[in-house]
């Protein structure tokens, strides 16, 4: 493992256990660092600027360094993930409500309602005891033949893939920023004009079939995305 990598690792081990989460404060200097690891200040700081990149540390000048307030849910717009693989990744405290299982016609927001008939999940998610989002997810009757609510109330592609034996292959997502809902006032606990960033999705099985529609509404003053993005030269 490169040494930088090293660095970075052992300190976002220590944020997440909250070890730098107290009235500000700072993190080890470079110089600091740079003695520990025994490297060169250069290593030091691409550590330290993977960090700040990923929003987990702020750097401030002539002052040294913070770790940032991490109760956004960090949601990977970029990458298939489930929700609870998510919050296992993050080590946030988390907890899924189901309220409710249903068959229902594919959502309105595909477009004009055909005969497709789907099992309709709605879920409200808590983070650190603060109500973050709700997922709308339309699996099709087609592929799977019934939800238990045991499964969710965990997690839908552990149930897909472990148990079902199904191939999750690649998603499509669109993201959007739209005025609250009755029905987001009521479970997230807003106002009706806090706005809600919404990704819908369409998750897509390794033999092209579409398993899943998805509409995830998030909290706008609690979400976050992070992405890696390079120049093309």
């Amino acid at each position: 493992m490169e040494k930088y990598r090293q660095i970075y690792n052992d300190i976002l081990e220590r944020l997440r256990n909250g070890e730098f989460d107290h009235d500000n404060k700072l993190l080890p200097s470079d110089q600091q660092l740079v003695m520990k690891y025994k490297t060169s200040r250069e290593t030091v700081r691409k550590a330290m600027k993977l960090l700040a990149d990923e929003g987990y540390v702020q750097r401030l000048r002539g002052k040294g360094t913070i770790a940032i307030e991490r109760r956004q849910f960090l949601f990977p717009v970029a990458e298939i993930k489930s929700y609870q693989e998510l919050v296992d990744e993050a080590h946030l405290e988390s907890k899924t409500t189901v309220l409710s299982i249903s068959q229902s016609a594919v959502p309105e927001w595909l477009g004009p309602v055909n005969d497709t008939l789907t099992w309709r999940v709605v879920r409200l998610r808590e983070v650190e005891n603060e109500p973050d989002v709700i997922d709308y997810d339309y699996i099709l009757c087609d592929v799977v033949d019934e939800i238990p609510i045991h499964v969710a109330q965990n997690s839908l592609f552990a149930y897909f893939e472990q148990e079902l034996g199904l191939t999750i292959d690649y998603a499509i997502k669109k993201v959007t920023v739209e005025q609250a809902t009755i029905d987001d006032q009521r479970h997230l606990k807003i106002s009706a004009h806090t706005p809600i960033v919404v990704v819908r999705s369409r998750t897509y099985l390794a033999d092209s079939r579409i398993l899943s529609y998805t509409e995830s509404r998030h909290r706008a003053d609690r979400f976050s995305s992070v992405e890696f993005a390079r120049r093309v030269h």
